[in-house]
């Protein structure tokens, strides 16, 4: 049998072809078969479907007026219709191609609008890149909505100037994936390892994800992509080692799974106890996942009040209704948009249990200098404060750290899974990609294991109480510990004072640090529609509930408030039906039994 083998990727926007309004990229992979060399290439076609407005193929600024963010934010948008006309996949950025051919515009004073993202200065963009990391597979379709306009801070200067450009591509060919859904590719950090289950073992996966014995993801059939990080024994094997290697569990230090960027179907804008718009909670939640890093929802919700509510009024200001598409905010770090976010397959745990665990002393749980584990089959780890937890998983890419992870934190980030993080992991379980089938939906099981063993005992067969339904999904959603995430409630009304209430002080709270908590106004009530008001859209709290304390699946629905600011998610393992992953509750920070953490990384 003669084995196709990728040898070199030639690729990127060899010839740009300008024919009235449409721009062909043609893109090349060269192969190697048995004996024989051979090409296959592939064309990209960039289209303007709204050229009735007169917009022609160029952007134009010629004897533009300026104008304000608002007016340019309303203006007619070029609708690009990008198409993959070939037969092989292309990975690509999308790039402005300045043809202004004199008297030229300053970048400084030109704004670009990309979908629904915010307006940007053309002199901020990263070589000259628009959108990036988009993958097509062939006959694949995209849209995007471009708009620009002149700053209204430009001066006389500048009017009267000109200003054209093209968008080009520029980006990699390669095997269509094995992936239909449109999901983003998962994107790894340095000696993270893909891998997939061949039914005894992990096992290297093919990190192309176009080979089908050793396939790495398949959202259109519930295989989530995993990875995991390796001690150091035999971490450059593993790297190095071809796909189909065993990665034993022993040599693994920590399990990761991949949640691509997507937008959701919105059904309770307002968080209105009770509210479904389109039976979100009994056929699944309506989800498109996004390409690269643009953000394609309708709904914007930029303003967050800490002022006091009502059960008139809302801590939250979003533009739109129900009905339609939110870009899900897990997607955004700070200031830097995502493709996807990798989250802890379990609960975390500690290096061994009697590292934590020892004479009936918990003393040594209560630290953020032990180095998490998250696997299957342990004990996870509890006792410690919510700041303490937080510390400890960043402090897995501290310096000389076992894990492999670079200490260069605009290149990874590790840190403890918040509030919206865990709402995009809920919102993707209910869903079509998760334990939902198009007309309804199984709940998650929960792990009734005593002891809060990861993975209830014996994940291989417990996974019904996977994300998935199966081996690929997420555990101990349901049940095993009550989970502490970084999702805080303000110390007072008015505006947001960090709200620490037990711990060591570990994580501090600024400017450079908010990336890594959701924040949330101060109030006194947690059950009623007062409460559900501070909640923010997309992280499964206020838009779940169906009664007073009640949300989803029959799950706890209970709101931080007053010396309560530390939500705990999932529910405990005597919880029973009240837990799950739509389960809310409050806690005060402090250590205890009950509370374990869950770690999340960033490739950045």
């Amino acid at each position: 049998m003669k084995n196709k083998v990728v040898i070199l990727v030639i690729s990127i926007v060899l010839v740009l072809i300008i024919l009235s309004t449409t721009t062909y990229a043609l893109f090349f992979r060269k192969d190697k078969l048995e004996n024989t060399e051979s090409y296959t290439s592939g064309i990209l076609d960039i289209v303007i479907e709204n050229d009735e407005e007169g917009l022609g193929d160029t952007l134009n600024l010629a004897n533009s007026l300026p104008i304000t963010d608002e007016e340019g934010k309303k203006s007619t948008p070029y609708r690009f219709k990008i198409t993959n006309k070939g037969n092989i996949s292309y990975t690509f950025d999308l790039l402005l191609n300045n043809t202004t051919s004199s008297n030229a515009i300053s970048n400084n004073y030109i704004k670009i609008m990309i979908d629904n993202n915010e307006p940007v200065l053309l002199s901020d963009l990263t070589d000259n890149i628009i959108a990036s990391d988009l993958t097509l597979n062939p006959s694949q379709s995209k849209i995007i909505n471009v708009r620009i306009w002149l700053d209204i801070n430009t001066p006389n200067t500048e009017i009267g100037k000109n200003f054209s450009a093209k968008i080009v591509s520029n980006g990699v060919g390669s095997e269509p994936s094995l992936d239909s859904s449109g999901a983003n590719a998962p994107k790894l950090v340095d000696n993270m390892i893909p891998v997939m289950y061949n039914g005894s073992n992990w096992v290297k996966a093919d990190s192309t994800n176009t080979n089908a014995t050793y396939k790495w993801y398949d959202y259109t059939n519930k295989q989530w992509a995993n990875a995991v990080l390796v001690s150091s024994t035999n971490r450059n094997t593993y790297v190095n080692a071809n796909v189909g290697t065993v990665i034993p569990e022993s040599d693994v230090l920590a399990y990761y799974v991949w949640i691509p960027r997507y937008k959701y179907k919105v059904w309770n804008i307002n968080k209105v106890i009770g509210t479904d718009s389109y039976n979100a909670q009994t056929t699944g939640i309506d989800i498109t996942f996004e390409q690269g890093t643009t953000s394609t929802g309708d709904i914007n919700c930029n303003n967050y009040s800490f002022a006091s509510v009502s059960s008139s009024t809302r801590s939250e200001t979003c533009s739109g209704t129900n009905g339609q598409y939110y870009t899900h905010p897990a997607f955004t770090f700070g200031d830097i948009e995502l493709t996807g976010i990798w989250v802890g397959k379990f609960e975390i745990s500690a290096p061994t249990d009697s590292s934590c665990y020892t004479n009936q002393s918990y003393a040594n749980c209560e630290t953020a200098d032990l180095e998490p584990r998250t696997k299957p089959n342990v004990k996870s780890w509890r006792y410690n404060f919510v700041d303490s937890f937080e510390g400890a998983i960043q402090n897995m890419q501290s310096s000389g750290n076992e894990y492999g992870l670079s200490t260069d934190t605009s290149k990874v980030d590790s840190h403890m899974l918040k509030n919206m993080e865990w709402g995009a992991v809920a919102y993707l379980t209910h869903s079509d990609y998760g334990r939902c089938n198009g007309s309804s939906c199984e709940e998650v099981t929960i792990n009734s294991n005593s002891s809060y063993t990861t993975g209830g005992g014996n994940y291989v067969s417990n996974v019904a109480q996977s994300s998935t339904g199966n081996i690929y999904g997420i555990y101990d959603l349901s049940g095993g510990a009550w989970e502490y995430v970084m999702g805080n409630m303000s110390k007072s009304a008015g505006s947001y004072v960090y709200n620490l209430n037990y711990g060591d002080g570990i994580f501090k709270y600024s400017a450079s640090t908010a990336k890594y908590i959701d924040t949330y106004a101060y109030g006194t009530s947690y059950k009623d529609q007062t409460a559900y008001n501070r909640a923010r859209l997309g992280d499964a709290t206020g838009e779940v509930v169906v009664s007073s304390g009640t949300a989803w699946n029959n799950d706890y629905a209970y709101f931080v408030y007053s010396s309560y600011p530390w939500f705990r998610r999932g529910g405990l393992y005597y919880n029973g039906s009240f837990a799950g992953v739509f389960f809310f509750n409050t806690s005060d920070g402090d250590s205890g039994n009950y509370y374990s953490a869950r770690a999340a990384l960033l490739a950045l």
